[in-house]
């Protein structure tokens, strides 16, 4: 009887260790950017799948591209899976040595950008994986709603026809 509670404890001693949490070391990081252009980056500690979120907070829309990198073997590779800025997938590299992902144009978004990378991790054992990327903004201009021009036509108009009175009163 003893012997079956003791292999009953063994077996769900092992259970509990065998469950014991596994997870990535997933960043979520804030970002503001000044000066158009920012780096930023994530350190992996584990073998693991991960997902990153940066946000980055612009004003206003904005024309922006993006690119990541990584560069290592075995233990300090990463892997890419996706990447996407607000939705909008990067152009992903072939697995390798080297790993890039990208924007292949510039993009007109409205803030805040948020950039998610999907990836597995190489790195264990006291050994590190990192990537790093760039995200570069540009101001847009907002384009005229149709309500402007018709002020400007009807502003054109009072012009003219005020140019015309004008001119009719002067001839005698």
């Amino acid at each position: 009887m003893k012997s079956i509670i003791f292999k009953k404890l063994a077996v769900a001693g092992v259970f509990a260790i065998a469950s014991t949490g596994v997870f990535a070391n997933n960043v979520n990081n804030t970002i503001d950017i000044v000066g158009g252009t920012t780096f930023f980056g994530a350190l992996h500690t584990d073998n693991f799948d991960f997902t990153d979120v940066f946000t980055f907070n612009v004003a206003g829309p904005v024309a922006t591209s993006a690119s990541l990198i990584t560069i290592g073997a075995g233990l300090n590779n990463i892997d890419f899976l996706t990447a996407d800025l607000n939705g909008v997938s990067l152009t992903l590299s072939s697995t390798g040595f080297m790993e890039t992902a990208v924007t292949m144009s510039e993009l007109n978004l409205t803030g805040p950008l948020i950039l998610t990378v999907t990836g597995h991790s190489g790195a264990g054992g006291g050994t590190f994986a990192s990537y790093s990327g760039t995200l570069n903004v540009n101001a847009v201009s907002p384009v005229p709603e149709p309500e402007t021009y018709a002020m400007l036509l009807a502003g054109l108009g009072i012009m003219g026809m005020w140019a015309r009175r004008r001119k009719s009163l002067n001839v005698i």
